[in-house]
């Protein structure tokens, strides 16, 4: 099959053409607009009749299109509900666009989904019953069981970064209280980092930062843990445990053979992974624990692939009828 990925981030859109078993033809990025739609889904068209052509193919044989895209969304009117961070996105009908122009079937998922599918599909873990965890600026999950997607009655299935583990826990973006991704979500971790030196915690973050706070983020946090800071070590001890707790939860509610985790597992070094590890039997039992594979993606272009999952995963289901 030729297949036509699109994945829409807030910061980024990703197009290629790939086909079943994940080979990339061709491949082009540019900056999303997060508050025109129009201008960046009419930017992806032209994008993509480039790459048709330049794969030496034309429309007619782009079999399916695949579009990954943030969470809220509806996969059945195939457009994004709300986010936070694309205020020019709301109930944009982004798939009906798409089609419109092209012609061709064309699905879309949420960029969890996406990426549970391109780890079942083409990852160190194909074939297996798996979650996958989106952990950037915020935390969502893509979960398989026995081959399928797992996207719930109305696609929330996976959003696993809106568990609440603590009812006193600080406020999350969602509007509730002590979610996972208020503790762990990228964004939040470091919002709540620059909000504490503003109230005159003393910390080498702020100086691996360059002075300036904007520029604080996770790979600053963990230099100045290295130095032996601390702040930094206090607040990456919350994080790991809540980390822990949280995939404790998954360990015990899925039984999967896999979890599969994204940009801050892959980028956490052992400052993340082995300390996770050695707390989850806290929250999992043995049983489970035993039978699940937990590490950080090996997918380096894992948008790309989650695009080109969710066109496999929607020709698929249609063929069955």
């Amino acid at each position: 099959m030729n297949l036509l990925g699109i994945d829409i981030g807030g910061t980024k859109t990703a197009l290629s053409i790939g086909n079943e078993r994940g080979e990339i033809l061709v491949d082009q990025r540019f900056p999303t607009d997060p508050d025109n739609a129009q201008k960046t889904l009419t930017q992806a068209v032209q994008v993509a009749e480039e790459l048709i052509a330049k794969a030496g193919l034309t429309v007619e044989q782009i079999d399916a299109i695949g579009i990954s895209a943030p969470g809220p969304m509806c996969s059945k009117r195939r457009m994004i509900l709300t986010t936070p961070n694309m205020k020019g996105w709301d109930h944009v009908k982004i798939g009906d666009f798409i089609e419109n122009h092209f012609k061709r079937p064309t699905f879309m998922q949420n960029d969890a989904n996406g990426a549970g599918l391109a780890e079942y599909w083409f990852g160190s873990c194909k074939g297996k019953d798996l979650i996958y965890l989106t952990m950037s600026t915020g935390i969502g999950a893509g979960i398989i069981c026995n081959g399928l997607l797992m996207a719930g009655v109305n696609d929330l299935g996976g959003e696993v970064g809106h568990m609440t583990l603590d009812l006193s826990g600080p406020l999350c973006g969602c509007g509730k209280t002590g979610c996972w991704e208020s503790y762990c979500g990228g964004k939040n971790f470091a919002d709540q980092v620059r909000a504490d030196i503003a109230k005159g915690v003393q910390t080498s973050i702020l100086k691996e930062a360059g002075g300036d706070p904007a520029k604080i983020g996770m790979q600053e946090v963990r230099a100045a843990i290295r130095t032996g800071d601390p702040y930094a070590c206090k607040k990456w001890d919350v994080f790991i445990e809540k980390m822990a707790h949280a995939v404790g939860i998954l360990l015990q509610s899925f039984n999967p053979e896999a979890i599969v985790m994204g940009t801050l597992a892959i980028h956490g070094g052992d400052l993340f992974m082995p300390q996770m590890l050695e707390r989850i039997p806290k929250y999992a039992w043995k049983s489970a624990l035993d039978v699940c594979r937990i590490e950080a993606s090996a997918l380096t272009n894992i948008g790309e692939l989650s695009a080109i999952a969710i066109a496999i995963a929607g020709v698929r289901h249609s063929n069955k009828g």
